[in-house]
């Protein structure tokens, strides 16, 4: 057995000298580790190992041709990724997930700054640690040492073993030929630097989608019927980061809704869903399945067919789209793609006069609504909501509010009580119009408090359970579907459905999928399915935790 291993050996340092292994090996390997919680069990460490040997066997391949300002490059490649990696790990408990990874390309200045502000000591100290180790291993090394030939063989044969066992399943086959990218990404996930390399292309690669947005159409399953009773002002209200656990409407003990508590007491007109579920805890997943006909299950629908701004577009109605979030174009960002579509955009946040307040969306509104009195008028409104940081996503009014009331939580529970005020401007203004009026709110996503997050590769309650509330005003003539709503008002009720019921409001029929239509007396009440932020489907279960960000919150201290 010694003597084969001397000969595997010999073989070996024939073609890659015992310094250009140590490198290799050494610099995959403190990519890794240094950012990952291990499990210690024997398919996890097969999969570290495969890992580790297919991150040295890039440094091999790429340090078989580098020179100085190839590895000046490379240093500061690996140095970027362990950055991430590490501030996350930190900050979170895990190595950067898929969809997490996604978000960073679609972050504005704003949250940027927040996030660097967040970076906790020990990430301060590792990365630059990293980057002279690094730096280090990689100019010590010399590409004569290495077999560029063998490096390649080596390499390949790799890369194909874990793409092999992938395309044993059915499902992984049908992704890779719509989404190659992102199913190659899902593959080799953890694989340092290369793993993210093959993020960053998958991005752009949906990113390039984007523009295929416009060129939506109709869905087949929705007519015009001149028999749907129409209303003349809708309104769509998207909360960002707004966990309903933490809603006195829906039975948390602060009084953070005072408004929405007595309009549920007052109002036989306004119905909140007492079990709404997002479709994933991330905002551009999430939003691109609300707001269109996509679902988990089958995302080409955003791009293919039409999205809310669509129908509205088609009948009739003049399209507005307000937004206290980050200014996009409209092939940056899902979201962006969809309210360039209005008629009349804005983004309100990086307007003159620095960052706004959720209540200015409400004031915009009624100053839109005295602008056009008549004629049938569609808006959207976007509030940045409790997106963290959350001192500075209310006034010092909210905060003293909660602080009045010992709220334990009392910068979030202020974002939640903030909402709650430009809820009651919005529903104020549109029950004063003199036209039929409709609004739809919900929250893209919930938030792990504690954490001061969202996006947890561990699922939650708390980051998919979501405040969804629909309102009609008083002299509205169709209480039947009122009616209807109620009666699923307790259900499970996946917010990817939400494009059903604003179809509805608009005036479309949506006959051939009445099940998804919770106004409709054919709706049927299913098990919504979540897609995480690991790129994998789960159905939402009524035993998942409440919360997990407790123990990740012992390792943020700052938090």
């Amino acid at each position: 057995m010694k003597s084969k291993f001397l000969i595997w050996y010999a073989w070996l340092t024939e073609r890659f000298s015992p310094n250009a292994l140590l490198t290799a090996m050494a610099v995959s390997a403190i990519s890794y580790f240094f950012v990952n919680e291990i499990e210690w069990d024997l398919g996890e460490w097969v999969q570290i190992l495969f890992r580790v040997l297919f991150g040295a066997a890039t440094v091999l391949l790429v340090l078989s041709f580098a020179g100085k300002i190839t590895k000046f490059v490379l240093v500061l490649a690996y140095t970027a990724v362990f950055l991430i990696n590490r501030t996350h790990y930190d900050l979170f408990g895990s190595r950067i997930s898929m969809g997490g990874f996604y978000s960073l390309f679609e972050t504005d200045q704003r949250e940027a700054t927040e996030f660097f502000n967040l970076i906790p000591k020990a990430s301060v100290i590792a990365v630059p640690l990293f980057a002279v180790a690094v730096s280090i291993l990689f100019y010590r090394a010399n590409k004569e040492d290495i077999s560029s030939k063998w490096a390649f063989v080596v390499w390949s044969i790799l890369m194909v073993i874990p793409l092999g066992f992938a395309m044993e399943n059915k499902a992984d086959r049908f992704d890779m030929f719509h989404n190659p990218l992102t199913t190659i990404s899902r593959v080799y996930k953890g694989v340092p630097v290369i793993g993210e390399g093959l993020l960053t292309a998958s991005y752009y690669h949906e990113k390039a989608g984007f523009a295929e947005v416009n060129w939506t159409k109709k869905p087949d399953f929705i007519t015009q019927d001149s028999s749907i009773l129409a209303t003349d002002l809708v309104v769509v209200v998207i909360g960002e980061s707004s966990t309903r656990h933490h809603y006195s409407l829906y039975g948390y003990g602060t009084k953070t809704t005072p408004f929405l508590d007595r309009m549920q007491a007052e109002n036989p007109n306004f119905i909140a869903l007492t079990n709404a579920v997002s479709p994933s805890p991330l905002t551009r997943e999430s939003l691109k399945r609300a707001l269109t006909f996509a679902t988990v299950e089958d995302v080409a629908p955003y791009k293919e067919l039409w999205n809310i701004v669509d129908m509205a577009n088609e009948a009739g109605y003049h399209t507005v789209w307000l937004s206290n979030q980050a200014p996009v174009g409209a092939t940056d960002t899902v979201v962006g793609a969809i309210a360039h579509k209005s008629k009349e955009h804005a983004f309100i946040s990086h307007e003159v006069g620095g960052d706004k307040m959720d209540v200015e969306l409400g004031r915009r509104f009624s100053e839109l609504v005295e602008k056009r009195r008549t004629g049938k008028l569609f808006v959207v409104l976007h509030m940045i909501g409790s997106h963290y940081r959350y001192s500075a996503r209310s006034e010092e009014s909210d905060k003293e509010a909660m602080l009045a009331l010992n709220s334990a939580t009392a910068d979030y529970d202020a974002t939640i009580y903030h909402s709650d005020r430009t809820l009651r401007s919005i529903l104020e203004t549109a029950e004063s119009d003199t036209r039929s009026a409709a609004m739809v709110y919900f929250s893209d996503h919930g938030e792990e408090v504690a954490g001061g997050a969202h996006g947890f590769p561990q699922l939650s309650k708390v980051q998919v359970d979501v405040p969804f509330i629909v309102w009609y005003d008083m002299t509205y003539a169709d209480s039947s579907r009122v009616r209807r709503i109620k009666d699923h008002k307790d259900d499970l009720y996946p917010i990817e459905d939400a494009s059903y019921l604003i179809a509805d409001m608009l005036g479309w029929s949506v006959t051939d999928r009445a099940s998804h239509l919770i106004s409709s007396d054919s709706y049927i009440p299913r098990v919504p399915h979540i897609y995480n932020v690991d790129g994998e489907i789960t159905e939402y279960q009524i035993e998942l935790p409440h919360s997990v960000s407790g123990e990740f919150a012992k390792k943020n201290r700052q938090k």
